[in-house]
């Protein structure tokens, strides 16, 4: 297949200009003396497709034949992880704590650099969280501290407080923050008490399609059980979880690395906003990339930022969260992740019975969400795998480690150029 050809090809599952890609491509080839990468790109595609489809015992399928057995194999693996995960249902504490030692247990990293548990504590001296205290019915935050859990507390913060009051007070404390107010330390990992936290249970639930979230400074990862979510899929949770540890783990070191930096608390306060770069800063220029650390597709399927080149940390630990699912197959010979082994990258067109085309693509979280939201076919989610390939364009040219290191040393410029890593 010509060059053109190829580029075109990953141009349209990139939703971005063929001109675009093919400029960043010729950039890259020159910059690392690799030739024919996107081209190797596209072969790797092709084996793996028909690997797939010859473990769902297909040949030559419609789009609709792909995805019905796509969406059957989504259902027998998330079967399969619930009954190995002794049935975890997050409803209660029992269930979330069964789901998330199984994670921990294949998980390397569990510690990392975080705030100390004194400064979280003399945080909240220095400015006390108004509704959670009245919620509570404590008369000062001594009180509330010799009764409650640290941890609990700032999960809940973020919930029941008030934006003003978290942007103008909570989110402004920290920008005084240095490196002596952190340490490595565990990472922790809180399931919330239903009846005390309920309205951080009727907050979440309505904000997020998941039970859980976290706190990158404080290293906490936390859960919310709720009735809402009985029928949430284990195996997008245990993704999830192992998601956040690699996400935390990710944000120790980006917290590291600019310890020694006079304005470490400004950083700090950019990573916990999650700051998104302009587009203006890539300048058409084919040498700059931006780094994302959102899903923009999530907030405006039509942002500019989503069609120049660009990495994005959430791919990258969602690649993560693949090879820990990759580690429980050793384990377990008989389970049916054969079809997501290294795939998140991996779309091809199929023809439909109306006579058109349709992308079917083998990113495991855009299919276990679709599956999960019970979505028709040509509403299936897409936006991980346009992140997840151009990750890995980025990686086939300068490697995971690379990407991390990018990641960390430009995350808060928003922006970097590949002729300076």
């Amino acid at each position: 297949m010509s060059r053109n050809t190829v580029v075109e090809f990953f141009a349209h599952q990139l939703n971005t200009d063929p001109d675009i890609l093919g400029k960043v491509i010729d950039s890259l080839s020159h910059i690392t003396d690799k030739k024919h990468v996107l081209e190797s790109l596209y072969e790797e595609n092709q084996e793996k497709i028909k690997k797939v489809l010859a473990h769902l015992k297909l040949t030559y399928p419609d789009a609709g034949e792909l995805y019905n057995s796509v969406q059957k194999n989504v259902v027998r693996l998330d079967k399969q992880i619930f009954e190995l995960l002794d049935r975890p249902v997050c409803t209660s504490t029992e269930g979330c704590t069964n789901l998330i030692a199984a994670v921990l247990a294949l998980h390397q990293h569990r510690a990392g650099f975080f705030l100390k548990r004194r400064v979280a504590e003399e945080l909240l001296y220095e400015n006390p969280p108004p509704t959670i205290m009245r919620e509570l019915g404590a008369a000062n935050v001594e009180e509330m501290l010799e009764k409650e859990d640290l941890f609990e507390i700032y999960a809940a913060l973020r919930f029941m407080e008030s934006r003003e009051w978290l942007n103008s007070t909570y989110i402004t404390a920290y920008r005084r923050l240095t490196a002596a107010d952190f340490e490595t330390r565990p990472i922790e990992i809180r399931v919330l008490d239903v009846k005390k936290w309920q309205k951080v249970t009727e907050a979440f639930v309505h904000k997020k399609l998941h039970p859980m979230s976290h706190l990158k400074e404080l290293g906490l990862i936390f859960l919310v059980p709720s009735e809402e979510l009985r029928d949430i899929l284990t195996t997008y949770l245990f993704g999830m979880t192992s998601h956040y540890l690699d996400e935390v783990h990710l944000y120790s070191d980006y917290f590291k690395y600019y310890s020694d930096d006079r304005f470490f608390g400004e950083k700090i306060v950019s990573a916990i906003r999650g700051d998104v770069p302009n587009i203006l800063l890539t300048k058409d220029d084919p040498n700059k990339w931006l780094v994302i650390q959102r899903y923009l597709f999530k907030e405006d399927p039509q942002d500019p930022r989503l069609g120049v080149p660009h990495i994005n940390p959430e791919a990258l630990y969602h690649r993560g969260a693949s090879h820990t699912l990759m580690k429980m197959e050793k384990l377990v010979p008989d389970l049916d992740f054969k079809i997501w082994e290294h795939t998140n990258y991996v779309a091809a067109w199929f023809p439909t019975r109306k006579g058109s085309q349709m992308l079917v693509n083998f990113n495991l979280m855009d299919n276990v969400m679709s599956v999960m939201s019970d979505l028709p076919f040509d509403k299936w989610y897409s936006y991980h795998l346009h992140e997840a390939l151009w990750n890995k364009i980025f990686i086939d040219y300068f490697g995971v480690e690379k990407m991390e290191d990018v990641i960390i040393k430009h995350l808060l410029d928003g922006w970097f150029d590949i002729r300076k890593i």
